[in-house]
């Protein structure tokens, strides 16, 4: 039987702080037991999405009743890519192949953002990014970041963004509510974006907004467009086994123009 582990809960705990977070990672074992369990954490804003990032806890399955989860402290304001992954020997003198493969094969997987609540010096508390999540282009769709954030109530809302440290034309939604999204698009794979939003009141009959300060940046990686022209067509819609590549390419004689590579 296989080593296996999967992600069954993770949310950052209260109160929020302007510096550090609380996490708290749940887990289920599927398949053999390991002899323990570590989780790590990646910041997708440093580099590109990938690998398994800084160790943050590690939890003994050998012991009595172990526990199912683990809480690891990490800065605020960051989007992670939180794995934990199944290991073998002991946590000072880990083996480095479960079944015959690495072991970050058996890793599983989950983005956080880990919010980040800075004192404000107005009364209007500003809306926090609670996701940035990462689109790679399909066929009728190019590149994507689409921001999602909470808030208290307001009558429109502004995004302002980076790519690469250079400001762009902001965004801007016009809805009331205490939440929304916003979607960045064209963005470029590679480039890396910062985010922020403020939320404005109506100022009535003179028609402008009071707004909120800018509320915390969070910054990712542009994602890798899809390498694999199965992942391709299916993110397009589209039936992979049911398709001719030809005739989708319209004439391009690339295949890698094709996938937008």
């Amino acid at each position: 039987m296989s080593y296996g582990v999967q992600i069954t809960g993770l949310k950052q705990l209260t109160p929020y702080s302007a510096t550090l977070a609380t996490i708290s990672v749940q887990f289920a074992i599927i398949g053999e037991t390991p002899d323990f369990v570590q989780v790590y954490a990646a910041n997708i804003g440093e580099s590109d999405p990938g690998g398994v990032g800084d160790i943050k806890g590690v939890v003994d399955l050998t012991t009595p009743n172990p526990p199912n989860f683990c809480v690891i402290t990490v800065p605020a304001g960051i989007v992670y890519n939180i794995a934990v992954c199944p290991r073998t020997g002991t946590p000072q003198n880990p083996d480095d192949d479960l079944d015959g493969l690495y072991w970050e094969n058996f890793c599983a997987y989950e983005v956080i953002v880990a919010q980040a609540t800075p004192p404000s010096p107005s009364q209007r508390t500003p809306p926090t990014i609670t996701a940035l999540n990462l689109q790679p282009a399909t066929l009728t769709q190019p590149d994507r970041i689409t921001v999602k954030w909470t808030s208290q109530a307001y009558d429109k809302f502004l995004i302002w963004w980076t790519q690469n440290g250079q400001p762009l034309d902001q965004g801007e939604v016009d809805s009331s509510g205490t939440s929304g999204s916003w979607t960045a698009s064209p963005v470029t794979p590679g480039a890396r974006y910062t985010f922020a939003v403020k939320g404005g009141v109506s100022g009535g009959i003179l028609g402008n907004y009071l707004y909120s300060d800018w509320g915390p940046t969070l910054t990712v990686i542009g994602a890798k467009n899809l390498a694999s022209l199965r992942q391709f067509l299916t993110a397009s819609g589209l039936n992979p086994a049911a398709q001719g590549v030809a005739s989708l390419r319209k004439g391009q004689s690339s295949l890698r123009k094709f996938m937008k590579l």
